[in-house]
């Protein structure tokens, strides 16, 4: 569990990662030699330092999302989850509770790559049924929120 000093680190790099070391320590009440250790404690967690590109920015212009049942009994799920999670083109996948078992993002230039990349999932041993739903606008895309709301509000928590 992250102390209330390494949440307001974690709070301040969130918000601006290019933050120097002397501004995040006196953001944060910390030594800079206090601050680099809890930087690099949250990198031996896991933590990644990167930045956030917009793919329609590279071309990427179509986003979907593919929803699949699989088969649960299948000999073949354990191969099945380790290819897709090497298809370069899906961004995320979920289990998921409910008529479909995962959700996969997709992001592709076009429709010629999505068709490409969904024969490819359908084509995987445990896949029974798939189902599509594209993306047509993107009105909010702030992955980080979630993170800066759950971390204000430890924060202020006694």
């Amino acid at each position: 569990m992250l102390d209330k000093k390494e949440l307001r680190l974690l709070l301040e790099l969130v918000k601006d990662g290019r933050q120097k070391i002397t501004e995040l320590s006196s953001k944060c009440g910390l030594t800079r030699q206090s601050t680099y250790e809890k930087l690099l404690k949250f990198e031996r967690m896991g933590f990644k330092f990167t930045i956030d590109i917009n793919p329609k920015d590279l071309g990427l212009n179509l986003t979907a999302y593919v929803l699949v049942v699989a088969d649960p009994h299948s000999k073949f799920r354990k191969e099945t989850d380790a290819q897709i999670k090497n298809f370069k083109e899906i961004s995320q996948i979920h289990y998921i509770l409910g008529r479909f078992d995962v959700i996969a993002e997709v992001m592709v230039r076009n429709m010629e790559e999505f068709r490409e990349v969904l024969t490819r999932i359908q084509s995987l041993p445990a896949v029974r049924k798939t189902e599509t739903l594209m993306v047509y606008e993107t009105p909010k895309r702030e992955r980080m929120d979630p993170i800066i709301n759950a971390i204000e509000k430890r924060l202020t928590e006694p």
